[in-house]
């Protein structure tokens, strides 16, 4: 008999899902999401010095027993941060092609008087 997956803890990417979720999964806000993670990621930050240069550097301390889980938030973390850019430089770009029309449409209004 195949084991459950268990989804407890497991971030949503690499959990089990129904036709469409994916869709609204990539289609949907991340920064929340992406914000809470990025601030567990900077708590298990330990800050360092070298002891012959006085560089600093940073040591990861994560939780040995659940390294798996900690991994797949890092990567569903790194995806949902790519989704939130790709989705802010496309409403850019779309603000931008509007700024343009409007610039042409003054012209030819300031043309016309």
């Amino acid at each position: 008999m195949p084991k459950r997956f268990d989804t407890e803890g497991t971030p949503f990417l690499f959990a089990p899902h129904s036709e469409g979720e994916l869709d609204e999964y990539f289609s949907g806000d991340h920064e929340k999401s992406v914000s809470v993670v990025a601030r567990d990621v900077i708590a298990s930050l330990s800050e360092s010095r070298d002891r012959l240069s006085g560089e600093v550097w940073y040591d990861f301390c994560y939780n040995q027993r659940r390294y798996k889980l900690t991994l797949m938030k890092f990567a569903d973390t790194i995806v949902r941060a790519d989704v939130t850019i790709k989705n802010i430089k496309s409403r850019l770009m779309k603000s931008e092609m509007e700024n343009i029309e409007l610039k042409q449409r003054i012209k030819e209004l300031e043309g016309k008087k």
